[in-house]
């Protein structure tokens, strides 16, 4: 029996420019390098239009998959559908909506699958969240293609949840101090990295934080060195409120952003630390995920130790 699902995702970018990218092939293989993906026949770069094929190859579930698919039908740029002619599954039908909402756009992807390798239970169990993953990470890789990824947004005092994001969210705020000296104090060293370096971290670049400037981190796990590779995402620099993001760069052991905000209320200092992270592409560190995780749990309650009175 098929089975059918919805995913709805809510950007900023304009409705042309979301229907564009997600026709485009190059910014599919892009979103799915994790899993090996290639196009090996049909339209394998650029655009695909009405009426168009390609064939994938890709690895899911450690095993190698081979896909046709035809765009079937497209009325731009409000809606097109993909569906495969030949390959692994009884039935794969995927429905792409879009519709202007606000001053964005909600994108709405529509999948009707039927596997013949999985029973109905696992279909539901295993299949299903499996494809609303892969869906949802290849949405957040378009929106970055497009500049536009939710980020965590350090300058805002109220951080909104976006539904559609897969990547993990945390955000919390502890008090750390009071004063004007110790404000002063604080709201210029965090913006040098020293939440990080006085958590155990070597920064190669410890000038006052620039959007865009690229840096490595530095880690000693367990006597082997972890390189992080970042940039600079966003800056805030306000009276009451400071701090950055920076998000990470291919060759990071995860995938995602990280901010740290020192900011007043009254005498009182707070430091808000606020994430959002994903498995990197690449292995070995996908498979390290559910390791990293931990690490990043000890790393968190270092951070709020490092600017403490």
């Amino acid at each position: 029996m098929a089975r059918t699902f919805s995913i709805e995702t809510r950007t900023t970018a304009p409705i042309q420019e979301l229907f564009d990218v997600s026709l485009s092939i190059d910014a599919h293989l892009a979103s799915m390098a994790h899993s090996g993906e290639r196009a090996i026949g049909g339209v394998t770069h650029g655009s695909i239009e009405l009426g168009e094929t390609v064939t994938w190859r890709a690895r899911h579930f450690g095993i190698w998959f081979t896909m046709t698919s035809q765009i079937s039908s497209l009325e731009r740029p409000t809606r097109f559908v993909d569906e495969q002619l030949r390959g692994p599954f009884r039935q794969f039908h995927h429905e792409h909506h879009f519709r202007e909402d606000g001053g964005g756009t909600l994108m709405t992807d529509t999948l009707t699958v039927a596997s013949p390798i999985f029973a109905r239970l696992t279909e539901r169990l295993v299949l299903v969240p499996y494809l609303r993953r892969l869906i949802r990470d290849r949405n957040l890789s378009l929106l970055a293609a497009l500049g536009v990824e939710p980020g965590t947004d350090p300058s805002a005092q109220t951080w909104p949840r976006n539904p559609g994001d897969p990547r993990q969210r945390y955000e919390r705020t502890v008090r750390i101090g009071s004063g004007d000296a110790y404000w002063d104090r604080v709201s210029r060293a965090v913006l040098r990295w020293e939440v990080k370096t006085r958590s155990g971290f070597r920064v190669d670049d410890q000038r006052p934080v620039t959007v865009g400037r690229p840096l490595t981190i530095t880690a000693r796990v367990a006597g082997i060195t972890v390189r992080e590779p970042v940039r600079v995402a966003e800056v805030v620099d306000a009276p009451d409120r400071v701090g950055f993001s920076y998000s990470t760069l291919p060759g990071h052991p995860v995938s995602g952003e990280e901010a740290f905000i020192v900011h007043r209320a009254g005498d009182e200092v707070f430091l808000t630390l606020r994430s959002l992270t994903a498995p990197a592409a690449l292995q070995p560190w996908r498979a390290l995920y559910p390791v990293l995780r931990i690490a990043q749990r000890v790393a968190r309650r270092r951070y709020f130790l490092a600017l403490a009175e």
